[in-house]
């Protein structure tokens, strides 16, 4: 019995990691998208140590906490294939679209002004926030990773 709650585990785990990130999943587990959502904040912490190394490497030649701030955000883009982001856009579309066509602006494939606003504030505010920690934000990016995705 155990073998095969941790079979499904493991297949979850797997279809946690090809749905919310664009990196190659393992070859020999077959993803199972059940309840994948438990594994989103695990997930989290993985984009955020990556962010947090490359930045703590880059930091070491001399990088500016500008460029290490604008690279680290970029990196989280990448892993995830902008799928947060999109979801902010169209969120903030359906906002601004008001209560009778929410679900159209929503489902509309198109990004309208509101969800190209509401992308340029949340990145310009974790770019602030990220250079405001300066040396503590490859620290941070692992826990605000994480309970981003709770």
């Amino acid at each position: 019995m155990s073998i095969l709650i941790s079979s499904a585990w493991l297949r979850d785990l797997a279809g946690a990691w090809t749905f919310y990130t664009v990196l190659p999943g393992l070859p020999w587990i077959r993803p199972r998208f059940e309840r994948i959502a438990r594994f989103a904040p695990l997930i989290g912490v993985f984009i955020g140590l990556t962010q947090g190394g490359i930045w703590l490497l880059l930091a070491e030649f001399d990088w500016p906490k500008e460029s290490l701030a604008l690279l680290s955000i970029g990196i989280g883009i990448w892993i995830t294939g902008g799928l947060h982001l999109d979801g902010l856009m169209d969120t903030a579309d359906g906002i601004a679209a008001g209560k009778n066509r929410c679900s159209e602006a929503m489902q509309d494939s198109r990004v309208g002004a509101s969800g190209v606003l509401g992308l340029a504030l949340i990145l310009f505010v974790q770019l602030a926030t990220l250079i405001k920690l300066d040396s503590l934000a490859p620290f941070a990016l692992p826990i605000a990773m994480f309970w981003g995705r709770c």
